[in-house]
């Protein structure tokens, strides 16, 4: 089972088919209208958030595809989050920047796919590893008593309404 890749061009974050785009998707014999509208569905997903790369993953046998989209490292995205260049210079000591815990969630959320990760809440922590490592509060408190709140699971509640999202 033969797999292809088409990368889909972007213009500015935005899904911007050419004729090249719709030139491939057809050649597979797929139908580039059809395409072009689910990966502007996939996309609404994302908004707010910056894209790096978008790909069609295509089984050539069964032409069934899936979008796949692609975010920035997560330091890049938490940094664009909160519009600074460079994380904190001693991490312990200084501070860049909030974040609220449901966007950590939010963004472990759309990373899933990328990350190793074998759970949501794990894929939580290494969010809020990140964070720690940056410089960045959570909903005012350092990382790691964050992390620490997540293992005892003062938020499991919020956790698993992300999973519900995330089986969607």
């Amino acid at each position: 089972m033969a797999k292809r890749i088409i990368n889909v061009p972007l213009q500015g974050g935005k899904f911007a088919p050419n004729p090249q785009f719709q030139d491939s998707v057809k050649s597979i014999g797929l139908d580039p209208n059809g395409v072009a509208q689910r990966v502007q569905e996939e996309l609404k997903k994302y908004a707010g958030y910056p894209i790096s790369k978008v790909e069609l993953e295509i089984e050539e046998s069964t032409k069934e595809y899936s979008v796949l989209v692609k975010l920035p490292p997560i330091g890049d995205l938490l940094l664009k989050l909160l519009g600074k260049d460079t994380g904190a210079h001693d991490a312990g000591k200084e501070t860049i920047g909030n974040l609220p815990f449901d966007k950590i969630v939010q963004i472990a959320v759309l990373k899933f796919p990328e990350l190793k990760s074998k759970s949501l809440k794990s894929a939580v922590k290494q969010i809020l590893s990140t964070c720690k490592a940056m410089g960045i509060t959570v909903d005012g408190k350092p990382a790691a008593e964050v992390i620490k709140a997540v293992e005892a699971g003062s938020y499991d509640e919020i956790l698993k309404k992300a999973e519900d999202q995330l089986r969607r």
